[in-house]
């Protein structure tokens, strides 16, 4: 595909959601109908496999609206065919605005206009997070393209600690939170009374916790090997979740093994891959 064809078809895809947001706004009735439609849709994905989206049902919207506005930052870098690194934090600032005008047609027509405003804001947010580091690592990837000797030896310094670490809390008898579970949703409870999103619940901690302890082994994986074998890193951590999950399955009755936690464990993969590109490219840079 040619540049001005991703560029025509990007612009379709644009065009396509500014339609959507106009409808959010006018027609009453369309922001309420679009969430039914994908709470049958997350129902449906639920009955699929063993804990497949066993997630708070408030969190699982906020997923989909994350995974949606991660694209956008990229989407309006094709658009512009910008190429200067320095567009990328134009185009988030951008984005950030495109998920606020969102987030206020979604609550434009509802009672709870702030909560709702508040919940989609948030979650969108959140995917422009995502989205612009994916900008910058598409920009990042040719000075990043091979490891350099100082991001070997800072990998292989940290890899032995993070590896024991990953067995450590893969193979323990018991759930590795349940010593904090009963102050951790204390804490949760206060964050929902001092204003924190409805749908920041304990399975949304737990994901994300999940996100954040696989993150390292996509990052280590990109100061060894370099952003030309990127794919290893975000491989290798779906492959190594799975390898746990099944082991959790098998051998550790008191631990629950789950589609999600391989979910969230490749996700943070992938997301330690995007920063080590875009942290390999400006130390090669600099």
């Amino acid at each position: 595909m040619t540049t001005a064809s991703r560029t025509t078809v990007v612009r379709i895809v644009l065009w396509a959601a500014v339609g959507l947001l106009v409808a959010l706004m006018l027609v009453p009735g369309t922001a309420d109908g679009l969430r039914t439609a994908l709470g049958r849709a997350l129902a449906a994905l639920r009955a699929v496999g063993h804990g497949t989206l066993d997630v708070d049902p408030g969190f699982a919207m906020a997923m989909v609206v994350t995974v949606v506005t991660v694209p956008v930052p990229v989407l309006l870098a094709v658009v512009g065919r910008a190429s200067r690194p320095g567009g990328v934090r134009q185009r988030a600032v951008v984005s950030c605005l495109i998920v606020l005008v969102l987030a206020a047609a979604a609550a434009v027509h509802t009672d709870g206009r702030w909560d709702r405003f508040r919940d989609v804001a948030t979650a969108g947010l959140v995917g422009v997070l995502i989205g612009s580091l994916l900008d910058a690592a598409v920009h990042a990837r040719a000075r990043a393209a091979h490891a350099s000797v100082r991001s070997k030896r800072v990998a292989w310094t940290i890899a032995g600690a993070y590896g024991l670490l990953v067995v450590l809390v893969a193979t323990w008898g018991t759930p590795v939170d349940g010593g904090i579970h009963p102050w951790l949703v204390r804490a949760i409870a206060a964050g929902q009374r001092l204003g924190a999103p409805s749908w920041l619940g304990y399975s949304a901690v737990e994901f994300t916790a999940n996100v954040v302890f696989f993150a390292p082994f996509g990052f280590l994986a990109v100061l060894l090997l370099g952003a030309r074998r990127w794919w290893v890193g975000m491989l290798g951590g779906f492959l190594v979740s799975c390898a746990i999950e099944t082991t959790q399955a098998l051998f550790l009755p008191a631990r629950f093994a789950s589609v999600d936690d391989v979910l969230a464990n490749t996700s943070g993969a992938v997301l330690g891959v995007l920063l080590g590109v875009v942290v390999l490219g400006r130390a090669r840079r600099s």
